[in-house]
């Protein structure tokens, strides 16, 4: 009979003996050298598991993934799950399942696409840094694979881009390169853990060494204030540190684009509206930025299926006057900026508000059903431009099928048949849809006839708000003495550079080059 001392004793030995081969690092994550959050990854070789949470903290909301992802012993993926929290809140789950040929997956026990594919890597997006781990032990050669993107999966507009193809080239056996869709993912290994991870062009890194962050060039205070309904409304008021006590100061607000929006515009690893206000702050102007409302009652659990879009104008409108409180600010100098959506209500939104200046960034002048015809039109045409070796098929194939329901949607709209209680396009209610079309008629008019000096910038590189239609309207645009158009080259919609995704810094130069040319 063996004594409990020494049954202790090797219990403790062959415990410590498993732990071995368990091993959990600590990452941090950056962009612009500003950190955004944090990666705990957990990597079993022996029992070939791997679990990474990731945690980011994007537009004032925290998001977080926790995945698990069970592997053979040849390091490819059986099983892999995805939690998903905003702010806490579990989103839920996504389970995806492979044996070698065909891809499996679920989201909250609803089937999702499936995907006949074999020998398939899983490479998920939000940093699940135990797939580059297991590619690392997996040693491929040089050479294309084809990768699982299970969070494109879980979108319909996004779904058939889930199996992308990647390309792995090494510098040397710990250092290696991922080339996925243009974007070259750099990894470095030391030790058999990952020492280093960037995506130089997106200025994103990932690394075991904590920065030193830099102080910022202004003070930001939340703030809430009410817009016409009593609806409270959350924001960010960033005061340049330079402003002088007592001496007034032009201020901006920030109009969000469509759909459900923070307050930076926060579209995945994408926030417009965080390096617009930062760099406005920086050049000296008070900005304000405000969660959109369908943003706030997302956030809280509410319905906001019966908000229409002229609670947005007027949302904008409640911002604009919340300013004027301000003992900071100069309310003769308030200027309104405007983006896609809100780029397109501007002329609403300033009516009757006194304000000083509009600026419109990529906004839309068709009506809005017309306006999403001619997009996904204008998409079509360029991707078969690029479509050489036919790996944009599915793409096209997905925008075909979303122009056919735009173009039906279109002609009821024309033929007054749309059912206000009725869904659209997956996305909106048929009531929100006639009266955002009533506002978006006659847009080029409504620009002409805007009663303060006003700017609108394009990037020559929109998909969703081409700037070929910008163009087309611009000697009608330009009856308005003090109406100026700027384009800015290979900048997307979502005011960033097309190949890099990086915010395009020249938004901020051209609006302070402009303002400045206005007397401010």
């Amino acid at each position: 009979m063996i004594e409990k001392k020494f049954l202790v004793l090797i219990l403790s030995v062959m415990f410590g003996f498993m732990l071995a081969f368990s091993e959990i690092y600590q990452y941090y994550f950056y962009q612009n050298d500003a950190e955004i959050g944090d990666i705990i990854v957990e990597f079993d070789v022996t029992n070939y598991l791997g679990k990474t949470t990731s945690i980011f903290n994007i537009g004032g909301n925290t998001l977080k993934f926790v995945s698990e992802t069970k592997y053979d012993d040849s390091w490819m993926f059986q099983q892999y799950s995805l939690d998903i929290f905003v702010d806490e809140q579990k989103q839920g789950t996504l389970v995806s399942t492979y044996n070698g040929k065909r891809i499996k997956n679920q989201f909250n026990g609803i089937n999702l696409k499936n995907y006949n594919v074999e020998n398939a890597i899983i490479l998920d997006n939000n940093l699940i840094l135990d797939h580059i781990f297991a590619l690392y032990y997996k040693n491929l050669p040089e050479g294309k694979y084809s990768a699982f993107v299970p969070y494109l999966s879980l979108n319909q507009t996004t779904w058939n881009n889930a199996i992308v193809e990647v390309e792995i080239k090494y510098k040397d056996p710990q250092n290696f390169v991922i080339l996925s869709m243009g974007l070259a993912q750099n990894v470095a290994f030391q030790d058999g853990k990952i020492t280093k991870f960037e995506i130089p062009s997106q200025s994103l890194e990932v690394t075991m060494h904590k920065k030193e962050q830099k102080a910022k060039d202004y003070i930001e205070k939340e703030v809430v204030f009410e817009s016409f309904d009593s609806f409270k409304l959350e924001g960010s008021l960033m005061i340049p540190k330079e402003v002088v006590k007592n001496k007034k100061t032009s201020a901006i607000v920030l109009v969000h684009g469509s759909g459900s929006l923070d307050r930076n515009e926060t579209m995945g690893i994408l926030t417009p509206f965080l390096h617009l206000s930062e760099g406005l702050a920086k050049e000296g102007y008070i900005v304000l930025k405000y969660d959109k409302r369908n943003f706030t009652m997302a956030k809280s659990g509410q319905d906001f299926s019966q908000v229409m879009p002229e609670a947005f104008i007027k949302d904008a409108q409640a911002a604009i006057r919340y300013l004027k409180t301000l003992p900071e600010v100069d309310k003769d100098k308030i200027i309104v900026i405007g983006h896609s959506q809100g780029a397109s209500f501007l002329p609403y939104i300033i009516e009757g508000e006194e304000v000083f200046a509009a600026i419109a960034l990529s906004p839309a002048l068709l009506e809005i059903t017309d306006q999403m015809v001619y997009q996904v039109e204008y998409q079509i045409d360029y991707y078969k431009k690029q479509n050489i070796n036919n790996s944009l098929d599915s793409v096209i194939e997905m925008l075909e099928d979303i122009l056919s329901e735009g173009k039906k949607v279109n002609e009821s709209m024309k033929k007054g048949e749309i059912d206000p209680n009725e869904l659209y396009l997956d996305n909106y209610r048929g009531e929100f849809l006639i009266q955002w079309s009533e506002l978006s008629r006659n847009m080029v008019e409504k620009f002409v006839n805007v009663d303060v000096p006003l700017l609108i910038i394009n990037g020559t590189k929109d998909l969703k708000t081409p700037y070929e239609l910008l163009k087309e309207y611009e000697k009608e645009l330009k009856k308005k003495n003090d109406l100026e158009i700027l384009y800015i080259e290979d900048m997307s919609h979502e005011l960033v550079n097309f190949q890099t995704l990086k915010f395009e810094d020249k938004v901020v130069d051209q609006i302070v080059l402009w303002l400045e040319s206005q007397g401010l």
